[in-house]
């Protein structure tokens, strides 16, 4: 798998898990591309950089002239005919910040009350995910935007797996199953429901019982050292033994 996408409800775990998977597969000795694709974008301080550097990225939706030079259209634009197909080739090296041998990117957040149409925006990010040539031990994971909306505008396109992040709840289950059925309709190779904020096997059961028809990819248990590096904006894989053990072993299974 080399074009991860990590959806789901928001506030079920997902940016914790992209985080998460993305440390274990760099310490693997892969270059992992990680691509903040949430107008919520909280993954840079998950991965550990710290406010100074990530203020420093420059968001693709801050890229106006860049936007409009390879798509056609600028950035907030209705109704604008637009290239589909951007030139991409470049982004990750001229636009990422490094840790490790992990590239981080931003899609960006959205500034304010009705700033348009970010069509632009999204056919740089579906381009990027769809056309970017990988070479051996590299990676791409990225953290969508939360819920659904992100599957109408196809930017999952061109992944070859996709996690649907699910808490025991009947709202998240029914934001997976909704995600799923699209991921189909896109073409996703494979999909798998990731169970968190486990407190009890009659969680795991209850996950399995109302999604039958997915294949679970394992269950992270409701982690107080979480918990507490969220509270702190510090790298959550450097916080959690437990959740890596249960990371590396998804990761193992899978054949990630």
């Amino acid at each position: 798998m080399k074009k991860i996408a990590v959806c789901g409800k928001g506030g079920v775990g997902k940016t914790t898990f992209t985080a998460l998977l993305t440390y274990c597969l760099a310490e693997q000795g892969r270059e992992v591309y990680a691509i903040d694709a949430d107008v919520n974008p909280t993954l840079g301080e998950a991965l550990g950089f710290s406010p100074e550097e990530i203020a420093e990225i420059r968001p693709i939706i801050d890229m106006r002239d860049l936007l409009e030079e390879r798509t056609g259209a600028k950035s907030g634009e209705y109704g604008s005919f637009f290239k589909t197909n951007p030139r991409v080739k470049d982004i990750p090296e001229k636009f990422s910040r490094r840790i490790k041998n992990i590239s981080f990117l931003m899609m960006g957040a959205v500034r304010g009350a009705d700033q348009g149409c970010a069509c632009a925006e999204n056919a740089m990010l579906k381009a990027l995910v769809t056309h970017l040539i990988l070479k051996e031990k590299e990676t791409v994971i990225m953290d969508m935007v939360a819920g659904t909306e992100h599957m109408g505008r196809g930017t999952a396109k061109g992944v070859d797996a996709m996690f649907l992040v699910v808490e025991p709840g009947t709202r998240s289950i029914k934001a997976a199953k909704e995600i799923l059925k699209m991921s189909l309709d896109l073409g996703v190779q494979h999909g798998y429901a990731l169970g968190n904020k486990i407190r009890s096997p009659e969680d795991i059961q209850f996950l399995k019982d109302e999604m039958p028809e997915f294949t679970f990819a394992g269950f992270l248990p409701l982690d107080n050292e979480v918990v507490s590096a969220e509270r702190q904006g510090a790298a959550l894989y450097e916080r959690s033994p437990m959740m890596r053990e249960h990371i590396n072993k998804i990761v193992q299974d899978l054949g990630i």
